[in-house]
């Protein structure tokens, strides 16, 4: 069995990841969600919410850490997916669960849910676009 520390927008920032996996018995971490809209973020937007990906993609504890992206433009988070992979990505998590009414609104989170053929299309994309050798995974509830 493995334990991951989840995300959770605006809790499990870089400085919590850091201290609850000093303390040991975390598997594995994923970031915050970064939010795709409509274009290809610049290196810093990743920098600032996966300051890991600067050490491998592990914690200061050397625990693994994932990169999550929620969006609905298949295009679009193929694109900053493969760029996240660029920059040390190993594993790329898309988010499919988050229930928060902002991020639904604007068509992220659980409410992709709700349309099964985009859901497949950004996987489709997403997969496409990230090496072979990274896994693809979401959160859903």
């Amino acid at each position: 069995m493995q334990i991951a520390l989840a995300p959770m927008e605006g809790l499990v920032d870089n400085i919590l990841r850091d201290v609850l996996t000093r303390v040991g018995g975390i598997d594995w971490c994923v970031t915050e969600f970064i939010r795709v809209c409509d274009r290809l973020l610049p290196p810093s937007s990743f920098d600032k919410l996966a300051p890991e990906l600067r050490r491998g993609a592990r914690t200061a504890a050397g625990v693994p850490m994932r990169v999550q992206l929620l969006g609905s433009d298949p295009v679009c988070l193929a694109d900053n997916a493969a760029l996240a992979c660029q920059l040390g990505a190993p594993v790329i998590d898309l988010n499919f669960g988050c229930p928060a009414k902002t991020v639904n609104k604007s068509r992220g989170g659980a409410v992709l849910l709700k349309e099964p053929e985009l859901l497949h299309a950004i996987v489709r994309e997403v997969r496409r676009a990230v090496p072979a050798h990274i896994p693809v995974t979401s959160k859903m509830r």
